[in-house]
């Protein structure tokens, strides 16, 4: 602030110009020091009263309270603690015990796994057990990453499932079969650490019907035309395509197989022999695309139907968090006690089960629904039809499914003890 001493100016009439007291001068520079700071004193209330009065006259700064939420509020597209991608590959068989004999009963074998990107400690595998010794358990893993993938309900059985397995400290890959068998394992895919990405997302879709067939009529090969089916419209690149088949099982037993070429259909999904009205099976397959179109054979069985569940981002596609996936460490989740007709809410685990990921970011997630019902009957999970439950009988799928806030809603038609187990979450943005 200017000193009050310079521009101050005291001036007399003509001829009353006379030498002035030192009271006198001292007290006119006082008074003069007064007035200067009062006008200063009502400039900036008026200023203060204008901006307070209409906050929108002047613009939020980052030192301005009411700039502080969106200054400093976290982007809704942040990382997430543990997040990958997941790259397809083609698939490549790293176990097919029929080549060397049936594993026994109780045997653990250590199945090696190609070189996989720094930091990955979990793949994508098909697992199959094929002529069953006996009833019981394939498990993948090791200690306590061990996780039950398959349930064999009996001797000459046949089964598979898409699962996530976790990786030793050496980058090997454990499993086990508590009936023995003929175990079949193929890489599908890998989980590389990504804190966000264009290719590698999972998107979930709502089930959308992609072939029907019918063998009698439609013979026992399908297609699809990746370029047709309306839910891939606006995808943008893709770099697989995830399906959930079923179908109506004979007395032989049946298979579905799949690819990108009709010549070289690389993955499949068994299912043993059925009888009576308990004839329906399902399976979740991830195949990667090239060529711009899936190809599928069906045998054994009298009608085939695959549904689009998701897709996986290709290169090219928008960079982001949403999609990412992170896999959770294996554990045992309480079942649930669904009554007949019923329609339950399940969680999917707690904080420290779902590897920390806030709730608010889980959009779906790669699960396994294990069902025991007091009769045979459909169970439904997030809406689509999923299993049918046996009596007495624990019987498993592997599905994507979207969990709101962790939760996904159980809907049984026969009483029944159901679980859902996560094994890996897809983020949202």
């Amino acid at each position: 602030m200017r000193s009050p001493m310079r521009g101050v100016k005291v001036t007399v009439a003509p001829g009353e110009r006379r030498p002035m007291s030192p009271a006198t001068r001292w007290l006119i520079i006082g008074l003069a020091w007064v007035l200067a700071s009062a006008a200063v004193l009502v400039g900036s209330r008026y200023a203060v009263d204008a901006w307070v009065g209409d906050s929108g006259t002047v613009p939020a700064t980052a030192l301005d309270a009411r700039s502080f939420g969106a200054a400093s509020a976290a982007p809704t597209d942040r990382a997430v603690a543990g997040s990958t991608r997941l790259i397809p590959v083609k698939p490549q068989v790293l176990l097919d015990s029929r080549k060397v004999g049936a594993l026994p009963a109780g045997v653990d074998v250590t199945v090696p796994v190609p070189e996989t990107p720094a930091g990955t400690s979990a793949v994508l595998v098909e697992v199959s057990i094929l002529a069953a010794k006996g009833p019981g358990e394939v498990t993948v893993g090791q200690g306590t990453d061990r996780t039950t993938v398959l349930r064999v309900p009996k001797a000459g059985a046949q089964t598979s499932a898409t699962v996530v397995a976790h990786l030793g400290p050496d980058g090997d890959l454990r499993a086990s079969t508590t009936g023995g068998g003929d175990l079949l394992i193929r890489l599908v895919g890998v989980f590389e650490p990504a804190e966000r990405s264009d290719a590698g997302r999972i998107v979930a879709v709502p089930p959308a019907r992609v072939v029907t067939l019918v063998p009698r009529t439609d013979g026992k090969k399908a297609s699809v035309a990746l370029a047709d089916v309306r839910q891939l419209a606006d995808a943008g690149p893709i770099s697989a395509v995830i399906l959930q088949v079923s179908a109506d099982v004979g007395s032989n037993g049946g298979l579905v197989s799949a690819g990108t070429r009709a010549g070289d259909l690389d993955q499949t999904v068994y299912w043993s022999a059925t009888s009576g009205s308990d004839r329906t099976r399902s399976g979740l397959m991830v195949i990667a695309v090239s060529e711009g179109s899936v190809h599928l054979r069906y045998e054994a069985g009298t009608e085939m139907r695959a549904n689009l569940v998701g897709y996986v981002t290709g290169a090219g596609a928008p960079e982001s968090t949403e999609g990412l996936v992170v896999p959770v460490p294996p554990h045992t989740p309480e079942p649930v006690r669904a009554t007949e007709q019923s329609d339950v809410e399940v969680a999917l685990g707690t904080t420290e089960t779902l590897a920390d990921v806030p709730v608010d970011r889980i959009a779906a997630a790669l699960v396994t629904v294990t069902a025991t019902g007091d009769a045979e009957g459909g169970v439904r999970v997030g809406g689509k039809p999923t299993l049918t439950a046996a009596k007495g009988v624990a019987r498993s799928v592997a599905t994507l499914i979207e969990t709101p806030q962790a939760t996904v809603r159980v809907q049984s038609a026969v009483a029944a003890t159901v679980t859902v187990t996560p094994h890996a979450l897809v983020l949202t943005g």
